[in-house]
């Protein structure tokens, strides 16, 4: 297969780069529709889009938008997520998925994905960048034992079987790292039942609801006759956003 074939089931993308470039707490700025420039600190990072707090107002605005106001180089983020991807990439054409793809995902509480019908593994950006080296390499090979086990047999002995002998921990999920969850923690306790919240679905999309049960790792949300079961980092709540709180 040539390098072109290779680069188009693996990578790093512009939005995974520039997300990796910048932390809650960063001082950015950014040029907003109407030609005016916006200086604040970021104060969460969503999947596609920072919450810059900006003179009491939230904006949400594109990573590919943001410009530190100070010197700050994240150099060795992107250097993490390259290797990462090769690593990946490398791990799935030695087990036979040279036709599958690799993407990271904005996933905070789910470490890993196979879909089989896409031929597609994701890999939490998150947990590819907070945890150890050898947690990120048993999460991806616990995606290509279900790879390679083939959909319906779950986490069962056929799984089981597979996952042991490419060295990937027989369990039913890696273990959760000390980061992601105190990071699931910290943001379970910030919500209850009854509050009103906002997140964004698996395609963008952004969800305005009530918060009706608080689960132990995903609340449940209402969204008119909608529920929707939300890992608790990616709730956030439902605020008054000012004059243009997205930026084109």
């Amino acid at each position: 297969m040539s390098e072109r074939g290779k680069g188009s089931r693996s990578g790093v993308t512009h939005l995974d780069r520039a997300r990796v470039r910048f932390e809650v707490g960063d001082e950015v700025s950014f040029a907003t529709a109407k030609g005016g420039v916006r200086t604040g600190a970021i104060e969460k990072l969503n999947p596609a889009r920072a919450a810059v707090r900006c003179n009491g107002e939230r904006w949400h605005v594109p990573y590919l938008l943001l410009e530190h106001r100070n010197a700050v180089s994240r150099a060795r983020n992107e250097q993490r997520l390259v290797e990462v991807s090769n690593q990946a990439r490398a791990l799935m054409d030695s087990h036979g998925l040279e036709d599958w793809t690799f993407r990271f995902s904005a996933a905070q509480s789910r470490l890993g994905e196979c879909r089989e019908r896409e031929k597609l593994i994701r890999l939490s950006l998150s947990h590819a960048m907070k945890a150890e080296p050898h947690e990120v390499k048993d999460t991806i090979l616990h995606e290509v034992a279900h790879a390679l086990a083939g959909a319906g047999v779950g986490h069962g002995p056929a799984w089981k079987a597979i996952a042991t002998r490419i060295g990937a921990t027989p369990k039913s999920r890696a273990e959760e790292s000390e980061t992601v969850r105190a990071d699931r923690l910290a943001a379970k306790a910030r919500f209850r039942s009854g509050m009103e919240v906002r997140f964004r679905t698996r395609d963008g999309q952004l969800r305005n609801g009530f918060i009706a049960r608080m689960n132990p790792k995903r609340a449940t949300v209402k969204v008119d006759r909608t529920v929707f079961l939300v890992p608790s980092p990616a709730l956030e709540p439902r605020e008054p956003s000012g004059d243009g709180d997205t930026p084109p």
